[in-house]
């Protein structure tokens, strides 16, 4: 098993419908491949790492880098594994702010500006406290205080990672439906979008 990660361009800024459209794509098609991974955007950028067996990754990485929703991709990082850091994430997701980079232990200063594809491709530490920070739960310290309880803190922890994964769906879906209905412009997709919503904090 492997883990990968990547940075990359988007071709243009995405638009809430555009991530919803990528994220049902994900939770669509990662769970029968076996694949669990997380993905943060902003400023124009990805970031993302994916999990999974060797083979199923590698495929995946050829669709990846033939996407044209993205340019300048660039492959930071991938080590074998023998247990998975997204267990519980199809594909967990995060629209990353300016206030949010601002809490971030380590990152001192590090602000929407700095997450752009040239700075992450030369700073594998900014990546990796990126990644280790948007993976915990941020219910800190009790969390923290609680990660070498029983196997019913570890269970909640999971469920709790879920939770936060179906919210930001949701919050994408809300943020479309709502500029949809202020241009008139309601549609059939928008129905869809809110039954993959619902269906996210269903199985949360």
């Amino acid at each position: 098993m492997i883990r990968l990660s990547y940075v990359s361009s988007a071709d243009a800024e995405m638009s809430t419908s555009e991530l919803l459209k990528l994220l049902q794509q994900c939770i669509k098609n990662n769970p029968p491949l076996g694949v669990t991974g997380m993905l943060l955007y902003g400023n124009g950028t990805f970031l993302q790492t994916i999990e999974g067996d060797d083979a199923v990754i590698d495929e995946l990485v050829k669709k990846i880098a033939k996407d044209p929703r993205h340019t300048r991709l660039k492959f930071i990082s991938r080590k074998q594994i023998e247990r998975r850091q997204y267990p519980e994430w199809s594909m967990g997701f995060k629209r990353i702010s300016d206030q949010e980079l601002g809490q971030i232990a380590g990152l001192k200063s590090f602000g929407m500006q700095d997450f752009n594809f040239d700075n992450l491709i030369k700073n594998d530490a900014v990546v990796e406290t990126l990644m280790d920070h948007y993976r915990a739960p941020h219910w800190d310290p009790l969390v923290r205080e609680l990660e070498a309880q029983d196997k019913v803190i570890e269970h909640l922890q999971q469920v709790l990672t879920r939770m936060r994964g179906a919210m930001e769906i949701s919050g994408l879906v809300l943020e479309s439906v709502a500029a949809a209905g202020a241009h008139g412009t309601l549609s059939e997709e928008h129905q869809r979008l809110c039954d993959t919503a619902l269906q996210a904090l269903r199985q949360s």
